[in-house]
């Protein structure tokens, strides 16, 4: 009778586990890889002091729907500019074009930009605020970096994969402050988070 107990229970429990998917697995293993960068000393951009309060990264939980689709639409030859930084200093980008998408069933068209060394692997720089900052996460927005391809006008927007500025956790650092046209009226609860 106890063994079929045992073998009951047993049959219930791993019928209530979900089985990771396969994206799943892939965002953790990024996850993982990054916390480990960022916590050994030779290979982290914090110093010794803000290491000892820094215990990796928190994250909102992987969600694919986050994981979208956008069509880039390119804008050539638009004159370099100087994106405004924190600590008042400036970088200089190019609007490369717009990328429209699909988000919580609203549609955005949002610029994306680049400059010489995103240019040279084919990435992009998207920049954005959303209604988590100031709460969940950093209030000056989070960053992704998009691969593009000049065969297909196709990128992928995978927002668990956003990642904060390095100044929301040290004043050292001087990051690039988001423009106001990079704004999603709508909560990005994906990717890093501050708490």
């Amino acid at each position: 009778m106890k063994k079929i107990f045992f073998i009951c229970f047993i049959l219930i429990f791993s019928c209530g586990k979900k089985e990771k998917s396969v994206y799943q697995t892939q965002i953790e293993k990024i996850r993982s890889d990054k916390d480990k960068e960022f916590l050994t000393t030779s290979t982290s951009p914090f110093n010794e002091d803000e290491l000892k309060t820094f215990k990796g990264f928190p994250y909102f939980d992987i969600d694919e729907k986050y994981n979208v689709k956008a069509v880039l639409t390119r804008t050539p030859d638009l004159p370099y500019f100087d994106m405004p930084h924190s600590n008042n200093k400036t970088r200089s980008y190019q609007k490369f074009g717009d990328i429209t998408f699909e988000l919580n069933g609203r549609k955005f068209v949002l610029p994306v930009y680049s400059n010489e060394n995103f240019k040279k692997d084919h990435e992009l720089f998207f920049p954005f605020h959303d209604l988590t900052n100031g709460k969940e996460t950093y209030g000056g927005g989070r960053f992704l970096d998009l691969k593009y391809s000049d065969t297909s006008p196709v990128v992928d927007v995978d927002f668990n994969l956003c990642y904060h500025p390095y100044c929301a956790r040290s004043h050292r650092f001087s990051c690039p402050i988001v423009p106001k046209e990079n704004t999603l009226d709508i909560e990005v609860k994906a990717g890093e988070k501050l708490q």
